[in-house]
């Protein structure tokens, strides 16, 4: 959880040591700051247990300035300090970022450019605006926020995005002058230019040979993955484990407790009796891989009065009901560990359950006569708000947006790109740039951030991405089985039944809450008077939503009650300046 900041122009003490202070929670150590000429970075060491060869801290050299937060780690094993990486880019440019892989954001200097480099698959995230010439960057928004008079405005098109997926897609923000870097890309800005953005790494470029052998790719995908996993492990002191039951945290468990020496324990979270829950293919993957185990029970008692608190760790609102659970989880978790893996990262990659409703889509449904069809389609495939947003917003509001312009237009460039060529592959691209930059990694992040711990996330290791994009499709999504190529590669090493159960997921119970305990909350925080005072929402439909009347819009009236708080939350402390 370091933290790097900083900004362009004349340097300003006060100001670098206020962005600082604004990120005091995501560090265990003293601030650093280095300030030459026309840049102030700032640095702030985190908790995570470093390594020889793990690159990450801040330095000086003659005129060149470089600060990694999380950590990279050389391919070719060279470069192993931050004065080695200094060397390369003296010699060889930017382009040397394309051999690091690892979770890191960058901020570096040469004496005349400012670059910021976000690692390739957008594990860890750096934000950045401009404001009064200047370059201002910082690895939350609140760093940018506490720069003086840096504006609060809400970005109209990022609120339908939000509505639409649960959260803010692309390069853009919850905020009108704050971007957020892209997944393998480098912002380079230049006194008196206008920064520049581009790619330094290639999703679909890779050494594989191709092979139609499941074999072979089942071998090469745990070769990757140990490898992943190995980078990730600490010398020493025990490591956690979300375990919910699935196939991805079960695989992240088998290869954790086989290649660590330390004490490994898991967590596994459920809602009560009432509910369902996967807590017995949880218990029986930790008892097969020999883990100190555990069951939590989560009521929103547990985080209801701590819920400002989570909603300002975010952000950005992200309105996906799990991350009050995660919250909750890691701050139990917190009294024992301070790294946690996780299993995020297998259905992006390798063909989750939800690609399935967009290739039935793309085989026998929409006509690509009808312009946005297969654009429409992934929209409704989240479920959420998006039939909604016209029933959701006061006309005045609406005026501010355009939906093919400020939704479909996000989607539209992953559908009509050359590569890749197979639509599998097209829908995983959007899913790893888009779902997993914006919303998986960010949340997870965060939640277990706030609490001092590190999240691990092997699967979106930057080689097992591109793996899974020289597979074969057909081994990623066969015969409606998802994620085929890890059921395959741990049949042996798994239970039988967590091998061949389909994907349930967590399923958390705001149906229900919204009904009961989270009632009176709700009604609070979406009370008449301040709805109709901001002139965001229309009251109207939802007190509908709050009475659970159905006779408008699409239903899932807990999910938008759980999206909709969460904003109005986030409204307040971030745009109003409310206090947490």
């Amino acid at each position: 959880m370091a933290a790097i900041f900083g900004f362009t122009g004349p340097t300003d003490e006060k100001c670098l040591h206020g962005m600082g202070h604004s990120l005091l929670h995501r560090g265990n150590g003293a601030l650093q700051s280095i300030t030459d000429r026309n840049i102030s970075i700032g640095f702030s060491s985190g908790g995570y247990r470093q390594k020889r060869g793990y690159l990450s801290g801040i330095i000086k050299r003659e005129d060149m300035v470089l600060a990694i937060a999380g950590f990279a780690c050389d391919t070719d094993k060279c470069i192993i300090t931050l004065s080695d990486l200094l060397t390369e880019i003296r010699n060889r440019g930017t382009g040397v970022f394309s051999r690091l892989n690892g979770d890191y954001v960058c901020a570096y200097h040469d004496g005349v450019t400012t670059s910021l480099v976000r690692d390739m698959a957008g594990i860890r995230s750096i934000y950045y605006g401009q404001y009064n010439n200047r370059l201002v960057f910082s690895v939350e928004p609140k760093g940018l926020l506490a720069f003086p008079g840096f504006p609060r405005r809400l970005r109209p098109a990022s609120l339908a995005q939000y509505l639409s997926f649960s959260f803010v897609a692309g390069s853009w923000t919850m905020f009108r002058d704050i971007q957020v870097l892209p997944p393998g890309h480098i912002l380079t800005c230049r006194e008196g230019m206008e920064p520049e953005l581009r790619m330094f790494c290639d999703l679909y470029k890779s050494d594989f040979e191709h092979s139609d052998n499941i074999d072979t790719w089942s071998s090469r995908f745990v070769t990757h993955f140990q490898d992943a996993i190995q980078d990730r492990l600490p010398e020493s002191g025990p490591v956690g484990i979300f375990l919910s039951g699935g196939i991805d945290s079960s695989i992240v468990t088998a290869e954790v407790s086989k290649l660590y020496s330390g004490p490994v324990k898991t967590w596994a979270v459920h809602f009560g009796p009432d509910f369902s829950h996967e807590l017995d293919y949880a218990s029986a993957v930790a008892k097969r891989c020999g883990t100190c185990h555990r069951e939590v029970l989560i009521r929103p008692g547990d985080f209801l009065p701590k819920i400002r608190k989570m909603v300002w760790h975010l952000d950005e609102p992200i309105g996906d009901p799990i991350t009050a659970p995660n919250f909750e989880l890691a701050r139990i978790a917190s009294q024992e560990v301070d790294l946690i893996f996780n299993g995020e990262g297998g259905d992006p990659c390798f063909g989750g359950p939800k690609n399935i409703y967009m290739l039935l889509n793309h085989w026998y449904g929409g006509s690509p006569e009808n312009q946005y069809f297969r654009e429409k389609a992934y929209c409704l495939s989240f479920r959420r708000a998006y039939e909604d947003i016209e029933l959701l917003l006061t006309p005045e509001f609406q005026r501010h947006i355009l939906i093919d312009r400020d939704i479909h237009d996000v989607l539209t460039p992953y559908f009509t790109a050359a590569t890749p060529k197979g639509f599998l592959d097209k829908l995983m691209t959007m899913n790893i740039r888009l779902k997993g930059a914006s919303l998986i990694l960010p949340k997870v992040e965060r939640m277990l951030g706030a609490w001092g711990i590190d999240s691990l996330s092997p699967l979106f290791d930057w080689r097992i991405v591109q793996l899974s994009f020289a597979m074969p499709s057909r081994f990623k999504v066969k015969s409606g089985i998802e994620k085929y190529i890890f059921k395959h590669a741990y049949r042996d090493f798994l239970p039988l039944e967590v091998i061949v159960r389909p994907k349930s997921g967590m399923r958390v119970p705001v149906h229900f809450w919204f009904r009961g305990e989270l009632k009176k909350y709700a009604r609070k925080i979406l009370n008449k008077k301040e709805l109709k005072k901001n002139g965001i929402f229309n009251y109207e439909y939802v007190d509908q939503l709050l009475n659970y009347s159905k006779e408008n819009g699409s239903g899932r009236h807990g999910l938008k009650l759980w999206m909709l708080i969460t904003f109005e939350i986030w409204r307040r402390i971030f745009i109003e300046g409310e206090s947490v």
